[in-house]
């Protein structure tokens, strides 16, 4: 048996998630990017109290690490470790982009496809990474200017998928036979899946020197 709350509020939408046994029970979602941190705490507890769970009887916590907002990657993580210290809980840090990269595969299989999931990081950059359709990285996360090169190679060689905030960029810079291009995704299903398998696995992080993949630094 197993309860995991998910936090992510590393892009323009946030959620929270509870998840038993590997089954998405339900989940709170935000759209206003700037009211994710007055969002977070009161969705934990409106979700706890709908389906009569307490924070004590929680398993573990997970939360994106990066990268994505700089501002909401630091919510994110600060709320998943206070908890975690006053639960006594482990703690469950997932990549960002390979969430994204997770909600993809279904279609990655059937187009024997790589996946590329792309973050808006304003102007045409973007943070970025390849994944094969089993989640095995082939190209590490990364902050990436794009431009009508990008991934020439990898596309000449077979498919890849591009979803993401910031893939639609992209999608204006190429007409390649060979890239797909999905519409924003939920990824809320997919955080499920991956906090499970970390949990089963005992892939736990430190509370004391775990912090965000920023991949560049904050520009004020």
């Amino acid at each position: 048996m197993s309860l995991i709350l998910n936090i992510d509020t590393a892009q323009e939408t946030a959620f929270v998630s509870l998840v038993e046994n590997g089954k998405l029970m339900g989940f709170e979602q935000n759209e206003n990017q700037k009211d994710h941190a007055a969002f977070l705490h009161l969705a934990v507890k409106k979700l706890m109290t709908t389906f009569q769970k307490d924070l004590s009887t929680l398993d573990a916590i997970a939360v994106t690490k990066g990268p994505g907002s700089y501002t909401g990657l630091r919510v994110g993580m600060s709320a998943a470790k206070g908890l975690c210290y006053a639960l006594q809980k482990p703690l469950i840090t997932i990549c960002t982009l390979k969430m994204m990269a997770q909600s993809a595969i279904a279609l990655a299989t059937e187009e024997n496809a790589l996946i590329c999931p792309m973050i808006d990081a304003r102007r045409m950059e973007v943070f970025t990474a390849v994944y094969q359709n089993l989640l095995n990285e082939l190209v590490a996360p990364m902050a990436l200017i794009l431009n009508k090169d990008s991934f020439s190679e990898m596309l000449n060689r077979g498919k890849i998928i591009f979803l993401g905030s910031g893939s639609g960029k992209f999608n204006n810079l190429i007409g390649h036979e060979n890239a797909i291009f999905l519409q924003p995704n939920s990824y809320i299903e997919a955080m499920a899946c991956l906090s499970y398998n970390a949990y089963q696995s005992s892939e736990y992080d430190d509370l004391a020197t775990v912090t965000p993949t920023y991949l560049k630094d904050y520009m004020i």
